[in-house]
């Protein structure tokens, strides 16, 4: 008489012959097509990578990037390739020739203009224009410094440790935002606490993201890239705002004001200014604008920086912060009679130019462009070149809403 089994028995083989298998196709994926732990930036500490420079993209990095549906002014895919020094813009030559002037654009994601494509970003637009000028003879090149979450003490660090051994002849620094940001969340600009264990990752995630199927999840999950020369990733490949516009709607707006640390910000802004100074390179300020507080009705459907650690923050709450880290960019661009070009007091704070909370769409990025070529233009006593070439007729295309 045969002995029938138990009916766990069942259940508890099929699980392990599916065990054994995935732990088979992991060990496969592992040896024929890995990807990268995402949290690997994570294990150790923050700066492992780039002690130097905490925010950078890799030499000769190439991505397509695509813009979700519906978003303002913006459509996909676009190309965003960085050259031999991790730069968006054209090679760049070292040491640098007799007959260009160059000029490196630094700034967090509104110059970086993640979801553009290469030539549409404001500074390309902006070399294009100042084509048709010479500085002192020569002709000028322009260099898109522009990183993702990137602050004022990023931008120090960029400055010093990279861009003053490209010898440069102006820096244009773009600010504001991202320092107001990190305020809110109480960032540490001693750099103190980005070491402390609680920044660690669980362990737990360590366990999981050893295995290539995870990681697999996580990537498809996250739209993140898995390519592992990406030093620092703050967006997906694909845009994903209406996702983060429709969480911030989801907590009632509070009438707390954001926490801020513009003191923090003057600091780093006059030791840009002293260093370059010091090192005989011109600089030119740019004030950030937003469409915070807009009387663009639509803008706000499309905001998703007001949202802080379960907070969502006023309109008015956050554009008043901005402008008073504004007022500290305008004052020491005033101390030291540093060029300052006002953005903010110049571009239609709509949909028009903007996609969402801070950043440049397509026409924005143009009108930028335009506009920031031109104030160098006059402010740094460019002359005109022998043959100028026709001025881009993008220069003001993008309508403005009334």
């Amino acid at each position: 008489m045969t002995q029938r089994l138990p009916r766990f028995i069942g259940p508890i083989l099929l699980l392990v012959t599916l065990f054994i298998v995935a732990l088979i196709a992991d060990f496969a994926l592992g040896k024929l097509a890995s990807v990268p732990d995402p949290y690997s930036r994570e294990w150790a500490k923050p700066n492992s990578i780039n002690p130097y420079i905490r925010i950078e993209y890799p030499r000769n990095y190439v991505a397509t990037t695509d813009a979700e549906p519906g978003l303002p002014g913006v459509v996909g895919p676009s190309q965003l390739t960085t050259n031999n020094v991790g730069f968006r813009g054209d090679s760049l030559a070292t040491p640098k020739p007799a007959d260009e002037y160059r000029v490196f654009m630094v700034g967090g994601s509104s110059t970086e203009c993640f979801y553009l494509d290469d030539d549409a970003t404001f500074p390309r637009v902006a070399e294009r224009e100042l084509s048709a000028w010479r500085a002192q003879g020569r002709r000028i090149r322009v260099y898109n410094v522009g990183l993702s979450g990137a602050a004022s003490d990023d931008h120090l660090a960029m400055v010093s440790h990279r861009l003053l051994h490209l010898e440069p002849d102006l820096i244009v620094v773009s600010a504001g935002i991202n320092d107001l940001r990190r305020a809110i969340v109480g960032f540490d600009y001693l750099h103190f606490d980005t070491y402390g264990p609680e920044h660690w990752v669980p362990n737990w995630k360590r366990a999981l993201m050893k295995s290539q199927i995870a990681r697999r999840i996580f990537y498809l999950r996250t739209g993140l890239s898995t390519d592992p020369r990406r030093i620092q990733e703050d967006r997906p490949m694909k845009s994903q705002y209406g996702r983060a516009a429709t969480l911030q709607r989801s907590v009632p707006e509070s009438d707390a004001l954001p926490r801020e640390d513009v003191a923090s910000y003057e600091r780093n802004l006059r030791s840009l200014v002293g260093m370059l100074k010091a090192n005989g390179v011109s600089l030119v300020l740019v004030t950030q604008p937003t469409t915070w507080d807009s009387a663009d009705a639509g803008a706000d459907s499309w905001h998703w920086m007001r949202h802080y650690e379960g907070v969502t923050y006023r309109e008015a709450a956050m554009d008043a912060a901005m402008e008073r880290v504004n007022d500290v960019t305008r004052r020491v661009a005033a101390a030291d009679s540093i060029p300052v070009y006002d953005i903010v007091r110049e571009i239609p704070r709509t949909l028009d130019y903007f996609y969402d909370d801070c950043h440049f769409n397509t026409a924005g990025a143009a009108w930028v462009g335009s506009r920031v070529a031109a104030f160098l233009a006059e402010t740094m006593g460019f002359e005109p070149a022998a043959e100028a070439p026709a001025a881009s007729p993008t220069a003001d295309s993008a309508p403005v809403r009334q």
